[in-house]
């Protein structure tokens, strides 16, 4: 039997209570509404975007997109912050077809570079992004912060 393409579109608020799931799959763990929140505040941005892939009326797979200048050379970076297709359906291509949406997006946003973001302990997805022509190019440092501190030194 074949598999079937997924079906990919924009995300909706209905679509929250399953992408919290696929989440989880990634270890976030996040609620449906705060998802939800996410989403809306996604749907107001040009610059933002949250595809899922479905088959049979359920959310199987879900990638986060967003645009963003850059400041040394012309055109914008595209960067995937997120990208998880449920455990039961990897290898089926499904992945694949969300990341060429993704392309598909970026370039008509003006993108001249896309760049992911990926844990350093999930091989797995290093692997299948170097089969979609992706490399490692310099290293990423990050530091979390907190609300309270960044809040308040706003209000200088």
């Amino acid at each position: 039997m074949s598999v079937l393409p997924p079906h990919i579109r924009n995300a909706s608020h209905e679509d929250a209570p399953e992408i919290a799931e696929l989440q989880k799959q990634l270890g976030y763990d996040s609620t449906a509404e705060e998802v939800g929140e996410r989403i809306a505040s996604v749907q107001r941005s040009s610059t933002d975007m949250v595809l899922v892939a479905t088959s049979a009326e359920h959310v199987i797979g879900c990638i986060s997109l967003h645009v963003m200048p850059l400041f040394h050379a012309a055109g914008f970076l595209g960067r995937v912050t997120s990208l998880v297709v449920d455990a039961g359906c990897r290898g089926q291509g499904i992945g694949k077809a969300l990341m060429e949406s993704a392309n598909e997006w970026f370039v008509t946003n003006g993108c001249v570079k896309v760049e992911v973001t990926s844990g350093d302990q999930r091989e797995s997805a290093h692997q299948f992004y170097e089969s979609l022509g992706f490399s490692r190019d310099g290293q990423r440092f990050s530091k979390k912060i907190s609300l309270v501190v960044a809040t308040a030194s706003l209000d200088v």
